[in-house]
């Protein structure tokens, strides 16, 4: 009888250290971006290192083995009741928190990300990973990037740069225009797209011309979204439809003008 709960509590031991290894490669494959963002603004040279190391499945599965085995140390600190509560607590917790904090890749984009840093490319890297700062809206990873001298005007393979996302957040517009990102035209197209009219007086503002080189550049687009209710909910689109008028944008009659909010 003994043998057998020794050996069922040993079972249960392998277990839970199969279950907290799967359960911390669940927390890295999630959050591999955010905690990227911070390993990329290290000094460069031990940037180049830490990214390459965590841009490796292989060494992430390494990793995570000895995550798994330390769950053997609950069972000599605490007692065994306390224990097996802990170890199935723990891993539990870890899958939440990593669910509700990491995000998502839907659009394919991450792996821009991933193959700039298995080449230990930490310009590259950190450029790829300003954009998706500010596409997943994340302030305090994109100031850290911004610190580092990141290329504030750097774009993704399908050209859209980190302004481009970060048009429903005007702090974050903001801060990179602050931090030197020129206007681009994408970027204004998006902005009427969801009538964010603080955006685009920003962006505006942040020309030499007030907008009039950009609206010259994209302004029938611009207008074309900004005219399109079915876009989004946003106010002011009438205001925005007046300011790039102003500046030569062409009207364009169709039935949704009518409609306007």
């Amino acid at each position: 009888m003994f043998q057998i709960a020794s050996r069922l509590v040993y079972n249960f031991r392998a277990l839970v250290i199969v279950c907290w290894s799967i359960s911390a490669l669940c927390f890295f494959l999630l959050m591999r971006l955010r905690i990227l963002a911070w390993l990329v603004v290290l000094p460069e040279w031990f940037a180049k290192v830490a990214i390459i190391l965590a841009a490796n499945i292989g060494i992430m599965i390494l990793g995570c083995i000895p995550v798994g085995a330390s769950s053997l140390i609950l069972w000599r600190w605490f007692p065994l009741t306390l224990s097996a509560s802990l170890v199935i607590l723990i891993p539990i917790l870890v899958l939440v928190g990593s669910i509700l904090y990491a995000r998502i890749d839907k659009m394919g984009t991450e792996q821009y990300v991933i193959n700039s840093s298995q080449q230990g490319d930490v310009q590259n890297t950190r450029e790829q990973l300003l954009i998706h700062m500010a596409r997943y809206q994340l302030p305090n990873e994109l100031q850290a990037l911004v610190q580092v001298g990141t290329n504030v005007n750097a774009a993704d393979p399908l050209g859209r740069s980190a302004l481009f996302w970060t048009v429903q957040k005007p702090e974050m517009v903001r801060l990179l225009l602050q931090s030197g990102a020129k206007p681009d035209g994408n970027a204004l197209v998006e902005a009427a797209f969801w009538g964010r009219l603080d955006t685009i007086k920003l962006l505006f503002e942040a020309t030499p011309d007030d907008g009039k080189t950009l609206v010259a550049e994209v302004g029938d687009r611009a207008l074309q979204n900004a005219t399109n209710v079915r876009s989004s909910g946003q106010q002011d689109r009438q205001q925005i439809v007046q300011m790039l008028v102003a500046r030569g944008a062409k009207p364009i009659l169709n039935t949704n003008q009518d409609n306007l909010p």
